[in-house]
């Protein structure tokens, strides 16, 4: 059983408000409207889906799709035609993906607008994935205490 599978039934408690204030920076930083379709890689809970009015969510732990606006999925091979989303986004989950180049190729790909990836500052992987983040798209950062927040619009 992997990590999040085992935590299901606490992880909106465990790290629910945390991923609330990331999603609060964001759209104090990002506008997103009502009408943009949103795709949430990684969604685990999809604690934040009812801000999102045309919002999908993606996550590779079936346990975690609480949500039924959620499907089964992996961020490598997204089941999406291409630029079917204004909104792609990741928070603090593109460092679980096992091929995070091949994620960030698909969320180009899937993405017609604005992408946003939150990366955990204490990854291992946090250098390189930046440099990947930095080679597919035109960013700018936000620190958040956590994570460094990379929105490309």
């Amino acid at each position: 059983m992997d990590y999040y599978s085992s935590i299901v039934d606490g992880y909106d408690e465990l790290y629910g408000e945390e991923q609330l204030a990331k999603i609060k920076l964001i759209l104090a930083n990002v506008e997103i409207q009502d009408t943009e379709k949103v795709l949430d890689i990684g969604c685990g809970t999809a604690i934040y889906a009812n801000l999102f009015p045309n919002y999908t969510g993606i996550d590779a732990a079936e346990k975690m799709l609480k949500n039924r606006k959620c499907i089964l999925g992996n961020a490598e091979a997204l089941p999406f035609p291409d630029q079917s989303f204004d909104v792609v986004m990741s928070i603090t989950a593109i460092h679980n993906v096992k091929d995070t180049e091949k994620a960030l190729q698909e969320m180009k790909r899937v993405c017609k607008g604005k992408v946003i990836i939150s990366l955990l500052k204490k990854s291992s992987k946090y250098d390189v994935i930046k440099e990947q983040i930095e080679k597919y798209f035109k960013v700018t950062a936000l620190e958040e205490e956590k994570d460094t927040i990379f929105i490309s619009q």
